[in-house]
Formats: C-alpha cells, structure tokens, sequence
C-alpha cells in the first residue's frame, strides 16, 4: 500500500512539474505569436500605405516571406498543443494574407512533364538587367549572354543597366532596335522586338524610363521598359546580413539603422515615380506590356500601384516560390513582367543564367556549355560528342573556363497571347 501512494505522488509531482514548464513555454510563445501577428498584419498595410507619409514602416515588404513563414509555424505550433482558442482566431488572421500570398507562391496543382505547345500568334517576352554585361571581374561577356538570350529567342526583350548598344545592335539582328536618337551615354533601358518598332520615346525627366510602340501585324502594342530607383544597398550590406555578421559588431544598431535609412528614403524616391510613370501608361492608347526592375517587393507600394489593372505574369501563370534577384537569401522578386487584361498569360520562367544548356546527339542528351560559373562539363564522353565550337572554346580560356559573375538579377520571360475580344 505505501508502494501505492509513493508511486501515485511520484506521477502526479511529474505531471504537475511538466504542466508548468508548458505554461511557461506557452506563455513564451504567446508573446512571439503576439509579435508575429503584429508584423503580418503590419505587412498587409505596408502597400497602401505610402512611404512618403509612413516612412520605415513600409521597408516591413522586405522581410514579408519570412513573417509569412514566422506566421505559419505559428499555427503549427498552437495546433500541436491543441490551443484551438488560439490557433483558429490565427488561421483566421491568416486568411486575409493569401492574396499577397500568391505574389509570392503559387501551389503546383499538377505537374506537367511534357513540353508544352503554344499557340503560334504566342508572343515570348523578356526582361533582364544585365548590369552593362560587366562581370564581377570586371570583364566584359557580351558573347556568353547574347548565346543565352539566342537560346531562349524573345520576341520581344527589355534590358535594364544596358551598354553597348552598338555591339548588341549588331549581334541582336534581326530583331528591332531603338531608335538611335534615343540613345544615352549612361545605363538607360533598352527595348528589342522581333515587330517593327513603329515609335519611341525616352521620358526625359526618367532617364530609366522608355517606351515603344511595337507592329504585330494589324494590332499595335505600346512596350514599357522601366528601371526604377535603386535601393541603395551594397554587397557589403548583403554580406553583412546574409553572413550574420550583425552578431559579432558591436556597432550593428548603427549599421542597421543606415540600411534602414537608405531603404526608406529610396522607397519614398520610387513612389514619386511610380505616381507619374503609372499616369504614362494609364494613358496608353495602345494594350501595354510592362517591363522591368522595379527594385521593391510585390509587399510595397510601387508594386501595388504599377500592376493595378494590369496583370502579373506570375500570379497568372507562375509555379511554386520565386526570386529574381540573387542574395538576400534568394527571397526577393523585383522584376515583373506586368500587361493589359486584353492578353492571355501562357507561361512565366525565371531562367537560371548559371543554368545548363544541353544539346541532343546519337540519341543522348548531354550537357555542352554551362554560362555563368567556373565548373567542368558534365556527362560521359561529353568531349566527343561536343560540336567543334564547344570544343574550341574548351581548348582555349574562353567564357566556359572563365569565371564570370552576371547581373544580381535573373531573367523573367512570360508568353503571351493578344485576345482582341477581351475589353
């Protein structure tokens, strides 16, 4: 009997124990899920809420997938403990996020192996910043990434941070290009059509702001090419955040505070442009294709106010999480594809320009060229099968064997298809 009582004391202090180190902890969470909360509903605000006005608040749209995130294990963690009080009003908070959302992942209901065919009035469109095709070595690789743009062969393609037009103008053929009084001696945005370019305008007072009316048979579309302001943020503040070296530096609140002010003050400087650019392509006699770096999140004003009545090539026809900008932990999209309800969206594709382009011959695929990044070509035998040009580039310390560091952004293409019935 007295065995009885000692074991029953016993069980009973531990459960009594282990009740309280899960209140406490639940008390602990509690206040993380009351954070959380008020940064989600925080970054719901942020692209109604101009920064010319709201100031810091609105650089939240940066960090936006990771709240969303935050914000998810949060309901995970309240439905483990069966906190239903807790998890359902959650749930329901979270809700009121699955719009924007979709700017950032778009569920794959179906996969789809095959290639798919498209219709053959189906316009390929493209938009790159190219940053003047300058590696981070410095060294010019025009070659390389005309060879890859040839390979993915737009129809129509917008350049951002854009050099040497003459030698693209030559090496783009046969594709249309600006106007030549058009040209600047600075990094200005470029338009090529495979159409006839049929007018032009540069927006003097935007130097990275351009525009042109493009033929495609009996229908005339007006193309947008945009490069709005930058967000004033250096390699040096990337490593500092992606690197964790804020841990180490004692000096990071003063750190933190200089990125902070550098992104509110140029979040402010990109909504006095999107407010007069938008009124431009408002205007539009034509159906417009908007395209560009943006510099700023689907979670943010400019975005908010560019794509009203216009449709986002990704949250039409997108798959899974996307990013178009390499660092900051691969989490950001700042290049659109934007256009007019009147076209149908097909696809959407942000192409890896470190990506591998394969070739097909003796009935295996086999991989010839790698742009981008410094590594061997792949496959058994590749060296015989390899056309001479390949080869060639191989034997001699060409773009394969260099090390070439392309633009922080990667290129966007969407298809689309022009539906005159569409009002």
């Amino acid at each position: 009997m007295a065995e009885y009582y000692r074991t029953t004391y016993s069980s009973q202090s531990q459960r009594s124990g282990r009740s309280v180190v899960g209140l406490v902890i639940d008390l602990l969470m509690g206040v993380v899920t009351l954070a959380v909360v008020v940064l989600f509903v925080l970054t719901l605000l942020v692209p109604r809420l101009d920064p010319r006005n709201w100031g810091e608040v609105t650089t939240l749209g940066i960090v936006a997938p990771f709240v969303y995130g935050a914000q998810a294990v949060m309901v995970l963690y309240w439905i483990i403990r069966w906190r239903m009080w807790v998890a359902v009003p959650l749930i329901l908070v979270s809700l009121f996020g699955l719009f924007s959302m979709s700017s950032f992942y778009r569920m794959e209901v179906r996969r789809t192996y095959a290639e798919p065919k498209y219709d053959r009035k189906a316009m390929k469109v493209m938009t790159y910043n190219v940053r003047s095709f300058i590696g981070d070595d410095r060294e010019r690789n025009i070659d390389s990434m005309v060879s890859m743009i040839k390979n993915i062969n737009p129809d129509i393609l917008c350049f951002q941070e854009f050099g040497f037009k003459e030698a693209m103008d030559t090496l783009l053929k046969p594709m249309y290009a600006l106007p030549k009084d058009l040209k600047r001696s600075n990094l200005s945005p470029a338009i090529y059509s495979r159409y006839p370019i049929v007018r032009a305008e540069r927006i003097d007072s935007m130097k990275n702001f351009v525009w042109a009316d493009i033929a495609i048979k009996d229908d005339t579309m007006r193309v947008f090419n945009i490069h709005l302001h930058t967000t004033a943020i250096r390699k040096a503040d990337r490593k500092y955040v992606e690197n964790h070296e804020y841990m180490d530096d004692e000096s990071s609140e003063e750190q933190f505070q200089s990125i902070l002010t550098r992104l509110t003050e140029n979040n402010r400087l990109r909504a006095s442009q999107v407010d007069t650019i938008k009124h431009i392509i408002s205007s539009s006699p034509y159906p417009v294709i908007v395209c560009g770096d943006f510099n700023d999140t689907p979670v943010s004003y400019t975005y908010r106010k560019m794509s009203r009545r216009l449709r986002d090539t990704y949250r039409e026809q997108g798959r899974g999480y996307t990013h178009t900008y390499r660092g900051f932990f691969d989490m950001l999209r700042i290049d659109y594809i934007l256009c007019s309800k009147s076209f149908n969206v097909l696809s959407y594709e942000v192409i890896d320009s470190w990506g591998l382009v394969t070739q097909t011959q003796r009935g295996d695929t086999i991989v010839v060229r790698r742009y981008g990044d410094k590594k061997p070509l792949e496959g058994e035998g590749v060296r015989e099968y390899a056309d001479e040009q390949t080869l060639a580039l191989l034997e001699q310390d060409s773009v394969i064997d260099n090390e070439v560091n392309y633009s922080d952004h990667y290129p966007v293409m969407a298809r689309l298809l022009y539906n005159k019935t569409t009002n």
